[in-house]
């Protein structure tokens, strides 16, 4: 079966290179993500262990639509009946491009796809009618925690249809419950740390942890632990295929629960975060507990700008604050006083999640490298830094 994995953009080549590393078979790497030819055994494994991907979906079909009507045909070559039945409810997320109103080669106009909202209802008028034609009932939609989460992504004219197989995505974990003003999404954190290269040999310190994702991610990364061995997945409710991949999976996070306990009891890892906020530092212990890493990660309450020495090669990533924060020091002032108070306690290299272009000549260390991210929909930029 065809299977998307949707990365976030900056992202594609780091799901590529974890997709290739868990042994998923990539069909091709483009625009719209990483393409794979899976089973239902290798889609469970996929589930519980993608890191970095932000949601991996079933490829259905892809038919070209330049209007409502065209659509709704379109729609009707899924067999629907196949993935829903009229107990089950369903939602329809559109994204992608629009198509403009023109005129065909025959010369007949069209009205084209402008709006998504119309494309969403388009598309579950055709499920709805269907459903309605062979059973004689409807199921009912629910937008907000549908059974079946039915993806529609257009391109160029081009309408693909995916089912959703986690819902909610893949960067909510099932471990960190308490959270912070403006959180650090899950996979762009682990996003941060493949790219700074950390690999558990040095301290790795976040002094503005916020909720403590970046240290969390980092440490499960290193010990080996899998982002999905404790949550559930969307494709366990649906109502064909439910109770046959709720096997797969519990295998799958069966294996992954007892690597997860023997890393847990062995693993080694130098990891400290810490934060200015108490309700941060509350936070940050919690979540750090609750993924049973407390014993790994030391969280403390502390001023980013009054560092201890630090040990030799202390690696930082972060995410500093883009607005006014830390006793009202302006942006600039904050990020000037962060910059000398890093290089005098020893810090060898810092990878910072910025979202200001005051940062990198307030900070005043030398720029290694530079790679662009996105977080809750802000462009952001991961920079590499050393003193200098």
């Amino acid at each position: 079966m065809r299977c998307l994995a949707l990365a976030a953009p900056g992202t594609l080549n780091l799901v590529a290179a974890e997709c290739h590393a868990l042994n998923l078979k990539v069909v091709q790497v483009d625009a719209d993500g990483v393409h794979l030819e899976l089973n239902w055994k290798e889609i469970a494994f996929a589930l519980v262990q993608l890191r970095i991907a932000s949601r991996l979906l079933l490829h259905l079909g892809v038919w070209f639509a330049d209007d409502g009507e065209s659509l709704y045909k379109a729609a009707l070559h899924v067999d629907w009946a196949e993935w829903l039945d009229f107990r089950s409810t369903f939602g329809i997320f559109a994204t992608g491009d629009v198509v403009p109103a023109g005129v065909r080669e025959n010369g007949r106009k069209f009205m084209g796809l402008t709006d998504m909202r119309f494309v969403n209802v388009r598309v579950k008028d055709a499920i709805a009618d269907e459903m309605m034609r062979r059973f004689g009932k409807r199921p009912d939609v629910d937008r907000d925690d549908p059974v079946v989460a039915v993806m529609v992504r257009g391109r160029q004219g081009k309408w693909a249809f995916y089912l959703d197989l986690a819902d909610p995505p893949l960067t909510m974990r099932g471990v960190c419950e308490a959270k912070v003003t403006a959180p650090l999404r899950e996979n762009v954190a682990a996003a941060m740390v493949d790219l700074s290269g950390w690999r558990g040999r040095e301290r790795l310190l976040d002094p503005m942890c916020g909720s403590g994702t970046i240290v969390i991610e980092a440490a499960c990364k290193i010990l080996g632990i899998a982002p999905g061995c404790t949550r559930s997945f969307a494709c366990e409710r649906w109502p064909h295929h439910g109770k046959a991949m709720r096997k797969w999976l519990d295998a799958e996070r069966e294996k992954a629960v007892d690597k997860a306990k023997t890393a847990l009891a062995t693993g080694q890892v130098d990891i400290v975060a810490s934060d200015i906020d108490p309700y941060a530092v509350q936070a940050a212990r919690r979540n750090v507990e609750a993924a049973g890493l407390d014993a790994l990660i030391d969280v403390q309450l502390r001023d980013a700008r009054e560092l201890p020495p630090q040990p030799a090669g202390t690696l930082i990533v972060t995410n500093p604050p883009y607005g006014e924060r830390m006793g009202g020091a302006s942006v600039a002032n904050l990020y000037a006083q962060l910059g000398q108070a890093w290089r005098s306690q020893g810090v060898a290299r810092a990878c910072v999640l910025s979202g200001s272009e005051a940062f990198a000549p307030a900070f005043d260390w030398r720029q290694l490298s530079r790679a662009p991210l996105n977080n809750g929909g802000i462009d952001v930029e991961l920079l590499e830094l050393v003193p200098g």
